[in-house]
């Protein structure tokens, strides 16, 4: 196949430059998507893609150069979709409610993208570049977490100051994308109350807060 035209590495490169064009490239990526979580990642193929959104395969590589292309964009939808979902400020209240309540907005985030996080996580044991791009999704929650524990110590809502905040991060952030992982990918029945309510605990016990 010929390599991209001028015009079309510049869309790549930079975004679509109209109304119209980011419309397209939305449509594109819902239909990824939806291919991706009906069929895998494996058997998908770019016509399943053009098929689905009703467009040309030169559309699609107006876009995107290969499946890998599109799957890592519609991988960084999940995430920012995630993000944002828990971006709202927490409510000032006591520690305990703030950890529980900011597991919760986890959970809840996690859910609706469980199917493509669960093929994030497939397609990362045997590609390379989609294990960095794993990688990389899980070091933004981590960075978000290690921000929440920095500014929780710098406020003396630590019992421990000097708390290895780097790794208590990897650590907490670990031990909730797996038990999300469990329920939702891999259809372990949990009651959401007692989870959230367990892993909330474990949270508040390793940071040891010295508001009760």
């Amino acid at each position: 196949m010929p390599g991209p035209t001028e015009v079309q590495q510049a869309r790549r490169d930079n975004g679509p430059l109209t109304d119209r064009g980011a419309a397209r490239k939305r449509e594109l990526l819902d239909a990824a998507r939806r291919v991706f979580e009906r069929k895998g990642f494996i058997e998908t193929r770019v016509r399943d893609v053009v098929k689905e959104a009703q467009v040309s395969h030169g559309t699609f590589y107006t876009y995107f150069d290969t499946k890998e292309a599109i799957f890592s964009a519609v991988a960084h939808d999940v995430v920012d979709s995630m993000l944002a979902s828990m971006a709202t400020p927490i409510p000032t209240t006591g520690f305990d409610e703030r950890i529980r309540d900011l597991v919760r907005r986890f959970v809840h985030a996690y859910r609706p993208h469980a199917q493509m996080i669960g093929l994030i996580e497939q397609v990362g044991t045997f590609s390379p570049e989609m294990r960095e791009l794993r990688l990389d999704i899980r070091d933004t929650f981590v960075r978000r977490t290690r921000r929440g524990i920095t500014r929780m110590a710098s406020s003396g809502m630590l019992a421990d100051p000097d708390i290895d905040v780097e790794y208590t991060a990897e650590v907490l952030g670990a031990m909730l994308e797996y038990s999300c992982y469990l329920w939702f990918c891999l259809d372990k029945n949990f009651d959401e109350d007692r989870l959230v309510e367990a892993l909330a605990t474990v949270w508040r016990k390793t940071l040891r807060s010295g508001q009760r």
